[in-house]
């Protein structure tokens, strides 16, 4: 019976210090900014998702480009210089 006085004892004591954290105006300002903080995160998270799903389209495209043969270059004819090069003695 001691051990369940001193339990409740002590969460008697932690409930009323929540209640004045819950009343105190700086903690109440300090939740608020966490909250806000919370919000731009899942902003952010949900930028990266769409990037993610984007990268991800864009490696399929440049895997399936990456299959096809490429086409070979043929080289270009050269064009003749009118000059004549001089022959050696």
């Amino acid at each position: 019976m001691a051990k369940k006085t001193v339990i409740s004892q002590l969460a008697s004591a932690g409930e009323e210090a929540l209640g004045k954290l819950a009343q105190n105006p700086a903690t109440h300002k300090a939740l608020q900014g966490a909250l806000g903080v919370k919000d731009r995160v899942e902003k952010v998270v949900r930028s990266v998702d769409g990037m993610e799903k984007r990268v991800a389209a864009i490696e399929k495209r440049l895997a399936a480009l990456e299959k096809t043969p490429a086409k070979k270059a043929t080289p270009r004819p050269r064009a003749k210089s009118a000059a004549k090069p001089t022959p050696k003695p």
